[in-house]
């Protein structure tokens, strides 16, 4: 899957473009995502607070099916993607797209666009695959 999501910004990124990485603590730890896109572009995490008090307590809150505050909680780790200038941003979790898709705040940011769904762009290569 994370390669998948290396070819797919390799063709809607410009080379050494930021790229955000939203996460669980044990992607970040493999550091799958540093390997594959180290040498093309700048990988930017959220701090270690930040993952802690946003990204971990997002995931928690979707998982207990409290889907609205999971979007509140999501919002400040996009911020501060979104200030370090981020071109794009990987939802490296499976319920982050469910936080993030249901926050409609961001009305400057085309949402669908910056975003990248690892489930969606395996998906799509998935089918143009063995079409």
């Amino acid at each position: 899957m994370p390669k998948e999501v290396f070819k797919h910004t390799q063709k809607k990124c410009s080379k050494n473009s930021k790229i955000g990485l939203l996460a669980t603590e044990g992607t970040l730890k493999t550091k799958i995502y540093d390997q594959l896109f180290e040498k093309n572009f700048q990988l930017i995490k959220p701090t270690d607070d930040l993952q802690k008090n946003s990204v971990n307590k997002t995931i928690k809150y979707v998982k207990m099916g409290n889907v609205k505050l999971a979007e509140k909680s999501i919002r400040k780790s996009i911020n501060y993607l979104l200030k370090m200038k981020c071109k794009k941003i990987i939802l490296g979790c499976t319920e982050l797209p469910i936080a993030i898709f249901a926050f409609k705040s961001f009305k400057k940011v085309k949402l669908s666009k910056i975003f990248l769904d690892p489930n969606l762009i395996l998906a799509t290569s998935s089918m143009t695959k063995y079409k």
